[in-house]
């Protein structure tokens, strides 16, 4: 039987080429987005019978419930969705770090919460969260993104303990600075100042995240779990 892949955010970079390698891989995906949804519509109109295109606020509970309904055969979840945030612990205001939270850290909880009894019922899964080096190096002025990517590192370990015994593998991938994505909204020179400390001297490939992914997918990696698997070219040890 194919299993089926829920993948948020898969408008964005990152959730959008692992949305191209699931699909390759023949499995039917469920594709999140939420304001962008142009690409997973073009998309999905090149692979009709193994997508489901589902728009919704992850931010709210109404989002949560409609994308879990959508989403409530699949074995398989790839926490791509998150958004960034820049301000000084002390100024940022508390609208900015709930929402940041609210999608980051929180839709991640729940959306796994509500797609676990079905995974337990076949006694296979695999939930894989997507954390950031932010979380990892404490960078100024990342007080309200850095929290809500540590916050995957502990409910990693603990889902993981919790599901080991129903065949369920939890980990979490911790990118660094990568050739796609979010780092378009970065300047030049910024970039270039990464690069030059970055051991590889280069930005790291998302095609690294992909093949990790599929590795974590397979039943070889069922001893994988509770991870927290680093892929950033050496910038953080």
């Amino acid at each position: 039987m194919t299993k089926s892949v829920l993948i948020t955010g898969a408008s964005g970079g990152i959730g959008m080429r692992l949305a191209k390698a699931m699909i390759s891989k023949g499995y039917h995906v469920v594709l999140h987005g939420n304001q962008h949804m142009e690409a997973i519509s073009d998309l999905g109109g090149l692979f009709p019978e193994q997508i489901t295109a589902v728009a919704a606020d992850i931010s709210t509970e109404t989002g949560i419930s409609k994308l879990s309904q959508a989403a409530g055969d699949c074995v398989v979840v790839l926490h791509c969705a998150g958004i960034p945030s820049a301000g000084i612990s002390w100024k940022i205001s508390a609208e900015e770090f709930r929402k940041v939270n609210a999608i980051n850290y929180e839709a991640p909880f729940f959306i796994s919460q509500q797609l676990i009894p079905a995974m337990r019922s076949k006694g296979w899964g695999r939930i894989i969260f997507f954390s950031s080096i932010v979380a990892q190096t404490g960078i100024p002025g990342t007080a309200a993104y850095s929290a809500s990517k540590s916050a995957l590192f502990g409910l990693t370990r603990t889902m993981a303990s919790e599901l080991a015994s129903n065949g369920i593998t939890v980990n979490c991938i911790a990118p660094g600075y990568m050739d796609e994505g979010m780092i378009r909204e970065i300047p030049e020179a910024m970039r270039e100042q990464i690069i030059a400390r970055t051991p590889i001297s280069k930005l790291s490939d998302t095609e690294g995240i992909i093949k990790m992914v599929e590795l974590l997918l397979s039943e070889e990696s069922n001893s994988i779990t509770g991870q927290v698997l680093s892929v950033n070219g050496g910038l953080w040890m």
